[in-house]
């Protein structure tokens, strides 16, 4: 079959069922080995099929889970990717609380990683993601502890603001909401689901939402994820077929969407093969004999949204929807392999008749039939140019910029098809307060036309005013309210996973829509694109950060009471601002403190310059303890001050973000003591402060090479400490561990931090040890703690412990304990949660040859920052533990 048309194309070899995700009837296939989000919803196509399939239908799907990674992406793939469904996750949390498998980053950063790590997850499972405002305080094992955290009402108003701002008609629960999920915040997150359910369509509850543009929604369907119990599922998504389009099925492309998760080693091998996702039918609204099937019952046309409309103009409206429908199964039925623009005219009239449509409806139309048709227009437009081969990018020429500075701008067009496109322009869009000015245009005919195959280029000169805010995302812009980010006055932003960018370039033109002119408006975010030398060309969203930025090293120091000697502290000053600033940078100190010099002059003669700077700080006599706070300011020539640094979190996985933080010093002030007579070696691993709380209780403590790591050189060390997670991350360490063993068979301390399942499995360990699945923790940070013998060395030695140094323990005990052990292990403390057995694998200490072998999974790495004195003192005791003293003491058992 052969058709032409006034895009003077020829269509052919039709394929329609790669656009009905259907196996049959398909000839010769050719997608790319690899699918990036680019190829799936940029131009070419893949993205032209896939979103031919979301043109017809009016089906939205909301999944309800608690964090990061509790999704079912192969549910959520098949629905998007295949069935053309609009799905979205709703996350109560960004996963904030939890651990960190590809840095230090924790709490506020890591949920900046995690936000980002769902974001790039839907991107390829071709979903939304939303969250609420609660903050992942850590693990719980009780609903109550998560609701005393998250006052109920108040989560509940969150999720019923998604459900309504969303629109589904059917809703996924992740969790049931009892004690069989686990985690307490699984269990919030079941019960929120149902809760929300009964709410959302209520316009009695939270009534103040229905002033700010949405209404009250009444989801049709709730179903029961049955990811645990598939039997039991009352019926069932497919989700192991091959999709033609894609080249592999939909759950092999929701692995790639859930390997994702890095920062939670949650990556995944895309096996072939049948394969569903169960659901279990707990509510529904509609009636019928096969209502539990996931849109049974459900009307999904598009007509079924404009019964609101009045009763003259809803004929004209429905005419244009048939009209509209009927063009795109033109497209649908014309869709080529071989030459992909063969739909675009079809499209083009699909977009004018969706247009006519919003134009006949008025300026009453119901919100449902209003933000329907703005969707589809969208996902029209983008099949349109998709098909069409035109292609609008924005690029800016600089990634970071700075309040007050000059930018240039690009927008372009680039018309890849074969007709015309007419009455071409573009805008940009700014903030308040930015200045765009017109510099050129290029490409364009003098009436306005860009040719077939041609490059159109509209140039831009921006201003950001010298009060620009910087890039700080939403939620983070006041502090948190305990564990409940606040968000502000924005109902536009209100669950988004980020900001949406600043700047945004739009092109309109004019297209032959079949026999009638349609007006294409299309917009996108401005970012800056550039080439590394290995890597080649990359894309990153422009930020905004101040001009100078400040970070004072370390963050945190511990500093044992009675000390008198003076310790430097670091501040690092850098500049992104383009022309040269002087001025002067000062380390402010709290009453009861020297710092030297009183200042240090600075100049810095253009962006990515850095100087560093080093302040003695001393006790002026004794101070107390408690915490005490140094502040880094550097004064600019100019007047102006800065006090706040930025950290980029950027992973070639995420969309980058700037995380800011004051330029501060928090000194802990407490007596601990550290044997100084001994040489520790550190063994880093996924990351953690360890090293820097040795070196600053007065050890004597250096980070072991790798090379001596690879080599098994542990020579010259009385103890070893291994890091967080080290058998997880560093490979060469556990090929060594037959040197670290014999290390300690030889007269030498090791001490392992927590590791997870593969310290059991691996058999690191000198004597036999497992742990459950799921591991033991103990959750609760203020959970009673037992020391099993108060008078062994661990608890005498050179810091007498106490009940007192478990005090002000933050997020939790300790996580991956011991189930089981070989006898020469002795367990020295012992602690459970509430209502639980006691736990007693949580440290335990073996003689190993003519050394000593310590495991403690205590949450250290928590705590450390936090500045807890109990945990630094403890900890002291671990590294100085020596080979006789612990042999002295079983000896005198």
């Amino acid at each position: 079959m052969t058709l032409t048309g006034s895009w003077g194309l020829v269509r052919s070899v039709v394929v329609a069922s790669l656009v009905t995700a259907t196996t049959t009837g398909v000839g010769v296939l050719s997608v790319p080995d690899s699918l990036t989000a680019q190829d799936m919803d940029g131009s070419g196509v893949v993205a032209t099929g896939l979103l031919l399939r979301r043109m017809e239908g009016v089906k939205r799907v909301l999944m309800i889970g608690a964090h990061p990674d509790d999704e079912d992406t192969s549910l959520l793939t098949a629905l998007a990717r295949g069935e053309g469904v609009e799905t979205a996750y709703l996350a109560l949390t960004r996963g904030d609380g939890g651990q960190n498998l590809i840095g230090p980053q924790l709490w506020e950063g890591l949920g900046i990683i995690r936000t980002g790590e769902l974001e790039s997850a839907r991107a390829l499972d071709g979903g939304r993601q939303f969250f609420t405002r609660a903050f992942d305080f850590g693990y719980s094992k009780r609903a109550d502890e998560a609701l005393a955290a998250w006052p109920r009402e108040e989560l509940l108003e969150d999720v019923v603001w998604v459900i309504r701002s969303f629109r589904p008609q059917v809703i996924v629960a992740v969790f049931t909401g009892t004690p069989a999920d686990g985690h307490g915040q699984h269990q919030a997150s079941g019960m929120m689901a149902r809760e929300a359910f009964a709410a959302a369509g209520d316009p009695t509850r939270f009534p103040h939402q229905l002033r700010e543009g949405v209404e009250a929604w009444t989801p049709l369907k709730l179903f029961q994820l049955m990811r645990r119990r598939p039997q039991e599922a009352s019926t069932s998504v497919v989700t192991g077929d091959l999709d033609p389009l894609l080249g592999r099925s939909h759950f092999q492309l929701s692995m790639d969407s859930r390997s994702r998760h890095r920062s939670q080693d949650m990556g995944a091998a895309q096996t072939p093969g049948p394969r569903a996702s169960g659901l279990d039918l707990l509510e529904s609204r509609v009636g019928g004999p096969a209502d539990q099937d996931v849109f049974q019952g459900i009307d999904t046309t598009l007509a079924g949204t404009a019964a609101g409309i009045s009763e003259a103009a809803r004929g004209r409206v429905v005419a244009h929807l048939d009209a509209y429908l009927a063009d795109v199964r033109r497209a649908r039925d014309s869709f080529s392999l071989v030459d992909r623009t063969g739909t675009a005219l079809p499209l083009a009239s699909a977009l004018r008749h969706l247009q006519m449509a919003s134009a006949a409806a008025g300026g009453h139309a119901p919100i449902e039939f209003s933000t329907t048709l703005e969707r589809k227009m969208g996902i029209a437009r983008r099949a349109f140019l998709s098909a069409a081969g035109i292609v609008v990018d924005v690029r800016a020429d600089d990634d970071l910029v700075v309040p007050g500075q000059a930018l240039e701008v690009e927008v372009t067009l680039w018309n890849g098809g074969a007709a015309p496109l007419g009455s071409a322009s573009a805008a940009l869009d700014v903030p308040e307060g930015w200045v765009a000015t017109p510099v050129s245009v290029a490409g364009v005919e003098p009436d306005g036309t860009v040719g077939p195959d041609r490059l159109a280029r509209w140039t831009y000169s921006v201003a950001l005013p010298p009060d620009a805010d910087v890039s700080r995302l939403y939620y983070l812009q006041a502090p948190r309210d305990g564990a409940r980010y606040r968000w502000p006055d924005r109902p536009d932003l209100w669950g988004l996973p980020r900001d949406p960018a600043p700047v945004a370039g739009a092109v309109s033109f004019r297209v032959d829509g079949g026999g009638a002119p349609v007006e294409v408006h299309h917009a996108r975010p401005w970012s800056f694109v550039g080439v590394d030398k290995a890597k080649g060309e990359f894309r990153r969203p422009v930020l905004t950060v101040p001009a100078l930025s400040l970070s004072v090293s370390p963050g945190m120091m511990a500093w044992p009471a009675g000390l008198a000697e003076h310790r430097t502290v670091t501040v690092q000053l850098g500049s992104q601002a383009p022309e040269s600033v002087e001025g002067e940078v000062v380390l402010e100190g709290p009453t009861g403190w020297t710092v030297s010099p009183a200042g240090h002059p600075f100049s810095l003669t253009g962006p990515g310059q850095e100087r560093t700077f080093v302040f003695d700080v001393t006790p002026s006599g004794t101070v107390p303890p408690g915490d005490h706070v140094f502040r880094a300011v550097a004064r600019s020539s100019s007047g102006r001050s800065f006090g706040e640094g930025y950290e980029i979190l950027d992973f070639e996985h995420i969309e980058r973000a700037a995380l800011f933080t004051p330029a501060e010093m928090r000194t802990s002030v407490f007596p601990v003591a550290v044997r100084q007579d001994r040489a520790i070696g550190y063994v880093m691993g996924s990351g953690d402060d360890g090293f820097e709380v040795l070196r600053q209780m007065g050890a004597r403590v250096e980070l072991v090479d790798p090379a001596r790591v690879r080599e098994g050189d542990f020579s010259g060390y009385d103890a070893i400490v291994l890091g967080v997670r080290a058998y997880e991350t560093r490979p060469d360490l556990a090929a060594a561990n037959d040197a670290l063993l014999e290390f300690a068979r030889s007269g030498g301390t090791v001490v392992v931090q927590y590791n997870k399942f593969e310290y059991p499995d691996g058999g690191y360990a000198p004597y036999p040890v497992a742990m459950s699945r799921p591991a033991a923790r103990v959750a609760e940070e203020d959970a009673p703690v037992k020391m099993l013998d108060p008078e062994a060395p661990i608890f005498t030695a050179p810091n007498r412990i106490t009940a007192s140094d478990f005090d002000g323990w933050v997020h939790e005990r300790g996580l991956y304990f011991l189930s089981e052990w070989g006898e020469p292990f002795v367990p020295v403390l012992e602690m459970s949660d509430p209502g639980e057995e006691p736990q007693s694998g949580s440290t335990v200490i073996a003689p190993v040859g003519e050394g000593v072998y310590v495991y403690s999974a205590l949450a250290f790495f928590r705590q450390f920052p936090a500045g807890v004195p109990g945990a630094y003192r403890l900890f002291a005791n671990l590294v100085s533990l020596t080979p006789e003293e612990w042999a002295g003491y079983q000896a005198g058992r």
